[in-house]
């Protein structure tokens, strides 16, 4: 069996360990070996193995400590959950495992068994235990086979044949037994007394039915280990080479196995089956020779080729890659996250008591990125440790950060075998790729035959040189989704890329500009709204009511654009959720916004006038601006530069923004955020810079275009 989670002795040396560590032709003794060194090991007095001394068998009761609250049902409750997660797999690396297994199973049926240090006693024990053995192993290894010996009196009774799913289903191999150990023999439940067959019997028995390999020896001291040991095998062995790196030849490389996935047929007159020779009116076809199975797995009587279901080989994937362990939650991380219930079933999670720090350890050093092969290393070594309760009872996916119950975490190991937050994700990403891979960037025009149509622009062209070109029509909207229409359609009149949505606005989020207005920066963003009305397109005059004139102003924002609906969205989900980045021209009437006394302190009207939300000329895709955060923009008016900047100087991030603006709101697919305008405006300049009539304000953002406007005073 494999080695046991338990420790030995501290005062404990190499020889209490039954067999070698290293290869078996390497642990036996070498003739010629000195006398002297005989003698030395023979002066040395030899000490019990730990499983048979007296003090290995002593069990130390876990000590229960009060909580802060006085009680001891949180001490219990880790204890519950300590002692679930020992059950979980330690080795969840991906390594090469064998998923088609040849195992033996030998159970002593001698009167030994009758002894009652198991409850009832051994021989029940090891009857209850092997059901459930058996049960897990086939739905652990759907495709591989099992023997059942029974051993008393000198004599081993067969009572089961070597077979897998059922009845008769036999998958015959040329070398069933490989020397390397892949297809491996564990005797389970072969307990001993003292006094009873000596080590070295035993130790025979193991030697020759794992290859010579004699460091899988362990005894199962109580029934608990017992089981633990028992139900570990049926995770397949890892294949590790222990030789140096040669050149393999060929006749020794592994082989591989042809598989056929047969189809299942229903008969109305009985035919005769290949495997049983009896009459059935139902069963499968073999892929290759289309002879007649009942069941499966099986290997084909006819041509020999191994028939078995997709769904049989899909169960044993999770070997190849496993589910790799979560970590413990500190209540640090905890108070970081901010989870309040299970990712998977929604139960409530213990709130985080104030002032409590961390108990060390993983739990508060927990994060998810786990990127690189220093990453991958951290994962690995921390895989290898023994799994241990949270303080908080959450425990985090290293990759998606999700928190789950103890419960889930059991269950997700054992039986699924993935993680439900990661496969939420899955979906996510696909979806934003659905609206990522249509376009690079999308506008909305009007073409030669007078109708409006999405596009897609294959390529970066100057804003003025957009109209007269080519670009590529899209089919659906931003809510639905983009898909190609196969066809091209020449630009006659460029449109806001934004059709009858609400904008959203955040206000000081630079901090030079913050500096030029000489105002303190706020705990969260500042945001207002402008009215679908506000919208305007590409070179479309921005009429200029005569209330709004005396102080008229610019803002160039970069723009974010959301491609689905969002809600909760935190910043480390925020990319999901955008279809993309775009310019924005938050025109503002000042003398209805300042002093405060004016609006009272809203910026919301003085920005909300028709055709206020100049916004366009293209939505480019993430693909294209990975990070939004490293971009460069400047604003024109008739030519003069009045603002220039980098995106690195918001307060907040675009992320930030999201997860602010989706707290608790539903913020609906194909609303644009304009994102706050950087130092520069006309208000704060010396003499003051506001925009008169006729003037061109023109918005540049790296890798997206520009926005050109005209102001026209209404007389």
């Amino acid at each position: 069996m494999v080695d046991s989670d338990y420790e030995f002795m501290e005062d404990g040396s190499d020889d209490e360990y039954i067999g070698s560590k290293a290869t078996a032709s390497s642990s036996r003794a070498q003739p010629g070996a000195s006398s002297s060194g005989k003698r030395r090991a023979a002066d040395k007095p030899q000490k019990l193995p730990a499983w048979q001394t007296d003090r290995g068998l002593k069990v130390t009761a876990p000590t229960v400590m009060k909580g802060d609250d006085g009680s001891i049902q949180q001490s219990v409750q880790e204890r519950e959950e300590e002692r679930k997660r020992k059950r979980l797999r330690k080795d969840t690396k991906p390594f090469q495992r064998g998923i088609i297994r040849h195992v033996v199973l030998v159970l002593d049926l001698s009167e030994m068994m009758l002894e009652k240090d198991m409850r009832p006693n051994r021989y029940i024990t090891m009857i209850k235990y092997t059901q459930e053995y058996v049960r897990e192993f086939f739905e652990q290894n759907p495709i591989s086979q099992m023997s059942v010996l029974g051993m008393h009196d000198g004599l081993c009774i067969r009572l089961a044949k070597r077979v897998g799913i059922g009845e008769g289903n036999i998958i015959p191999h040329a070398e069933p037994w490989h020397p390397g150990g892949h297809y491996c023999i564990w005797i389970a439940a072969f307990t001993r007394s003292r006094g009873h067959t000596s080590d070295d019997q035993s130790l025979q028995i193991v030697a020759k039915t794992n290859a010579g390999d004699e460091s899988e020896y362990v005894i199962a001291t109580d029934q608990e280990l017992l089981r633990e040991l028992l139900l570990a095998t049926t995770t397949p062995p890892v294949v590790r080479s222990n030789q140096p790196t040669t050149p393999t030849p060929a006749e020794s490389t592994a082989a591989l196995m042809m598989m056929g996935f047969p189809s299942r047929v229903v008969e109305d007159v009985p035919t005769m089956c290949a495997c049983h020779g009896i009459l059935t009116t139902g069963g499968y076809t073999c892929s290759r020779c289309s002879v007649k199975v009942c069941s499966l797995p099986v290997t084909c009587p006819s041509c020999e080729l191994t028939l078995l279901l997709s769904t049989h080989l899909a169960r044993s994937y999770h070997h190849l890659f496993p589910l790799r362990n979560w970590a413990e939650v500190s209540w640090k991380r905890a108070r970081e996250k901010g989870s309040r219930e299970c990712t998977s079933c929604l139960i409530a999670f213990p709130d985080p008591p104030e002032g409590s720090g961390t108990r060390g350890g993983r739990n508060g050093e927990m994060n998810g990125n786990v990127d690189g092969p220093v990453g991958q290393m951290q994962l690995d070594k921390e895989d290898a440790e023994e799994q241990k309760a949270s303080e908080s009872s959450r425990y985090e996916c290293r990759v998606c950060e999700s928190h789950f119950c103890i419960d889930c975490d059991m269950f997700c190991h054992m039986v699924l075998h993935n993680c439900p937050g990661c496969l939420s994700k899955l979906n996510s990403i696909a979806e934003a790729q659905k609206y990522r891979m249509a376009f690079e960037r999308l506008i909305r025009f009007v073409a030669d035959d007078g109708k409006t149509y999405y596009g897609n622009l294959t390529k970066e062209i100057p804003t003025k040189e957009i109209v007269g070109s080519k670009a590529e029509v899209l089919s659906g909207d931003i809510p639905s989704g983009f898909s190609k229409a196969g066809k091209e359609a020449t630009v006659s009149k460029l449109l806001s890329p934004i059709d009858n949505k609400m904008t959203l606005c955040v206000g000081l989020n630079y901090r030079q500009h913050a500096e030029e207005c000489n105002l303190s920066i706020p705990s969260f963003p500042t945001v207002f709204t402008k009215p679908p009305d506000a919208l305007a397109a590409p070179f479309e005059d921005v009429p200029i009511p005569k209330d709004c004139q005396s102080q008229l102003d610019y803002e160039g924002e970069l723009t974010i654009v959301f491609g689905k609906d969002a809600k909760n969205v935190s910043a480390s989900d925020a990319f999901d959720y955008i279809l993309g980045y775009t310019i924005g021209n938050d025109v503002s009437a000042r003398n209805f916004q300042l002093p405060a006394s004016v609006s009272g302190g809203q910026f919301g009207y003085a920005k909300s006038f028709d055709k206020f939300a100049p916004i366009g000329p293209v939505v480019v895709s993430t693909k294209l601006i990975p990070d939004p955060q490293k971009l460069r923009y400047t604003t024109k008016v008739n030519g003069q530069k009045r603002q220039e900047t980098g995106t690195d100087d918001m307060i907040w991030t675009v992320a930030q923004i999201v997860e602010h603006l989706t707290r608790g709101t539903t913020v609906r697919a194909g609303t644009a955020v304009m994102t706050g305008t950087p130092s520069g405006v006309g208000l704060f300049m010396e003499p003051k810079g506001f925009v008169g009539d006729g003037d061109v304000v023109e918005i540049e953002v790296e890798g997206i275009g520009s926005l050109v406007n005209k102001m026209v005073f209404e007389k």
